[in-house]
């Protein structure tokens, strides 16, 4: 099952739509990524070195249009699960990584 994790300080960009959905958002990543996220699991941390404080499964994403570099963002919507805490990082962990990328 594909999955993400993201760099995401203090739930910045985490928001209610109707419990236990949120959507989270403007994630740089192609839409092509997305769309292999799909049905996949998506996690936040405050660092790559501490688990996930967020996480479930994403069910659908949208493509927002916003005033900066590479402008098409990807937000998504996530089903919020309990066993999404706790995770710990895998993927992309250099110094630089935000993301660990889409890791199967």
């Amino acid at each position: 099952m594909a999955r993400i994790h993201f760099i995401c300080r203090a739930g910045l960009g985490v928001i209610p739509t109707k419990f236990p959905e949120f959507e989270s958002g403007n994630w740089d990543i192609t839409e092509n990524e997305a769309k292999e996220l799909v049905g996949g699991k998506m996690y936040l941390h405050e660092s790559k070195n501490e688990p996930s404080y967020f996480g479930g499964t994403i069910k659908s994403y949208r493509i927002a249009e916003i005033d900066e570099a590479h402008s098409q963002r990807v937000v998504f919507r996530i089903v919020s699960e309990r066993d999404g805490k706790g995770v710990a990082w895998e993927g992309a962990n250099h110094g630089m990584a935000w993301t660990s990328g889409v890791v199967n």
